[in-house]
């Protein structure tokens, strides 16, 4: 949500009505105690990390990411999580 554009959020809001406020901090927020709840969910630490790099925390985002990158594939999703992690330390060093 906190990504989403002007227009986008308009017509997301004429489909489907009002839209909860959303920041990258809660976000950052929620995932945090998704990773502290279930460590060793791969998914959780990309993202984290992901989250961490749109605040421009660049430090704590390639920590995030590195640490769900060294972990074994486990669930049907983290092929992807893992190419988003990738792609978005790819666009921190560049």
């Amino acid at each position: 949500m906190a990504a989403l554009g002007g227009a986008k959020k308009l017509l997301a809001q004429l489909i489907y009505g009002d839209l909860p406020e959303a920041s990258y901090a809660e976000s950052a927020r929620c995932l945090e105690k998704a990773a502290t709840l279930n460590p060793q969910r791969l998914m959780n630490q990309i993202e984290l990390g992901r989250t961490y790099a749109q605040m421009h925390r660049d430090d704590e985002a390639r920590k995030f990411i590195n640490k769900g990158l060294a972990m074994p594939v486990r669930e049907k999703e983290d092929p992807d999580s893992k190419e988003r992690g990738k792609a978005t330390l790819r666009k921190l060093d560049s």
